[in-house]
């Protein structure tokens, strides 16, 4: 493969939505050459541009890597919703990562609720439901609570075990949601265990988007 050919693939397959356009064939290979060579700079003739194209349609590389992601997301067992969640992010320091083990008796697990913690460098994570949020909130000082979430919704997705060997799994499911502008305020995953949290009022076309991939 030619250096410039090298190029042209790489733009494809860095902008989704060229790609996309591509893959559909709603965008003329002229058009696709004029904005390569305009808008990307790339140092190229046109004929080269073209040939670039036309070889990457045939082969579609980064398109055969996304089909084996969305086939093995089709085989998942299963697809649940729990509305009515919050999350909360405190100082990470000694104190609060004392009262972490105060906050688990407070849920009942039994019961399907959930308590979630994620800790990063800085600050501590906990993903709940809206009903124990005045028992968790009174444990931690009102300076260490840096923001306070409320109105989510999680979006629990049971991959196949196949899943966790296949690259793209991610991307596919993310970008999905991207494309129909929902954003994911939060991800999990505790294999074979994807997790979304997302505002409330997405959860429906949320779960409609990721139900068509999971039972494709």
């Amino acid at each position: 493969m030619t250096s410039a050919a090298k190029e042209v693939w790489r733009e494809i397959e860095e902008d989704i939505i060229v790609r996309r356009a591509l893959e559909k064939g709603i965008v003329s290979l002229k058009n696709l050459t004029v904005y390569l060579l305009k808008k990307k700079k790339i140092t190229a003739s046109a004929d080269a541009v073209i040939s670039a194209i036309r070889r990457y349609k045939e082969e579609k590389p980064l398109e055969r890597k996304f089909e084996t992601a969305r086939q093995v997301i089709s085989k998942s067992e299963d697809l649940r919703i729990t509305t009515a969640i919050m999350e909360i992010a405190v100082e990470k320091n000694k104190e609060t990562q004392a009262l972490l083990s105060k906050a688990v008796p407070l849920v009942n697990y039994e019961k399907g609720e959930i308590l979630l913690i994620i800790q990063g460098e800085q600050s501590i994570k906990l993903i709940f439901n809206d009903k124990n949020k005045n028992k968790i909130l009174s444990l931690f000082s009102k300076k260490s609570i840096l923001v306070i979430q409320e109105n989510l919704a999680e979006i629990n997705i049971h991959l196949s075990e196949e899943a966790v060997k296949t690259p793209g799994i991610l991307v596919v499911l993310t970008t999905e949601l991207m494309m129909h502008n929902i954003n994911i305020v939060e991800t999990m995953s505790c294999v074979p265990e994807m997790l979304f949290f997302v505002h409330q009022k997405d959860i429906v076309k949320s779960y409609e988007l990721l139900f068509k991939l999971c039972k494709a």
